[in-house]
């Protein structure tokens, strides 16, 4: 698996986080809704004898007692319709946060299972409203989910590590690691599985997310640089003739020798080789991307001699050890 681009990352997150907000509020409003409807219909048609309805209430006494016999039925009705949004909403609000952490099929996977444990408690309060004691819904409901655990046990168990992990995150994408004796990059961290490529890339290796929970994970450090740095100075050819007078760009890049890496912000020197003495020819600074363009007006540098021998000097500093780039011969030719 490619490894994403860090600036596409963030944003892609900063996308998510008005959906998240939006999952929370429908969530929250769906709760409202129920929790009003069922007060409004409790207080409406609960009313079992004409003595007890209220005298507001008793112009529509024979509609009150009609609908009573069904109250419970209009409340689980309520209850399965307006709590399959709430659960929806929340396994809605449960994959965007997710999304954050780990890619589209473990927040999936999340989602699914937040949505089994919202329906269940969902039915459970449904079999509470039918029931004399709520408590007894719940004991049902109880034994059932304890008869599913022990059939399930141990994906239930890699799947609570999964989530453990993804929210603990003890290592992340490109981290190489050492767990249950198998050293590779981590490619994938999903809700069953953490899959590392092994370190010639040639293989995936699969390890439960139960075991590594309990393993001892050892987790690689880059390799620390000495300071300085070595560095790489490189010259592009320059012209090999150029006339008096004309301006003579001298192009190329100042990076680390180990990693590569630009270096940015470094006074480059252009110089002339000559006998005893070097000569200063022009200077310039690099780029974000060690690059750098220095300009230099051409003119002769030796009474005797109609070729200047240039290259590029770089003279380091506490961080970073000096460096010059190869050295090339330009003619300069009269006007």
């Amino acid at each position: 698996m490619t490894l994403p681009d860090e600036g596409i990352r963030e944003r892609a997150v900063e996308r998510k986080i008005p959906s998240l907000r939006a999952g929370w509020f429908k969530t929250v409003l769906y709760i409202v809704i129920l929790a009003v409807s069922l007060s409004v219909v409790d207080m409406m048609f609960g009313w079992t004898t004409v003595e007890t309805i209220p005298p507001y209430l008793q112009h529509l006494s024979g509609i009150i007692l009609l609908v009573n016999p069904y109250v419970q039925y209009i409340q689980a009705i309520l209850i399965f319709c307006l709590g399959y949004l709430i659960v929806n909403a929340l396994s809605g609000v449960m994959y965007t946060y997710m999304r954050r952490f780990t890619d589209h099929p473990t927040a999936a996977t999340v989602r699914t299972l937040t949505r089994i444990a919202g329906l269940a408690v969902l039915l459970s309060l449904i079999a509470s409203v039918f029931n004399a004691n709520p408590a007894a819904a719940l004991t049902v409901g109880s034994f059932g989910g304890l008869v599913v655990g022990f059939a399930t046990q141990t994906i239930l168990s890699n799947v609570v590590a999964g989530v453990f992990l993804l929210l603990s995150r003890p290592y992340t994408f490109g981290d190489t690691i050492t767990v249950a004796g198998q050293t590779g990059v981590v490619k994938e961290i999903r809700l069953m599985h953490l899959v590392l490529e092994s370190t010639d890339g040639t293989r995936e290796i699969l390890i439960p997310s139960g075991t590594v929970v309990t393993q001892i994970i050892h987790k690689m450090k880059p390799p620390m640089q000495v300071k300085p740095v070595k560095t790489v100075l490189k010259l592009e050819a320059p012209p090999a003739r150029v006339k008096i007078g004309s301006p003579l760009v001298f192009r190329g890049r100042l990076l680390e020798a180990e990693t590569g890496k630009p270096i940015a912000n470094a006074k480059i020197m252009i110089m002339e080789r000559d006998v005893g003495r070097d000569d200063f020819l022009a200077s310039g600074t690099t780029g974000e991307d060690g690059g750098f363009a220095i300009e230099w007006k051409a003119r002769k540098t030796d009474l005797v001699s109609d070729t200047a021998e240039v290259y590029a000097k770089f003279d380091g500093d506490e961080q970073y050890q000096h460096s010059r780039s190869e050295l090339f011969v330009v003619k300069i030719e009269g006007r």
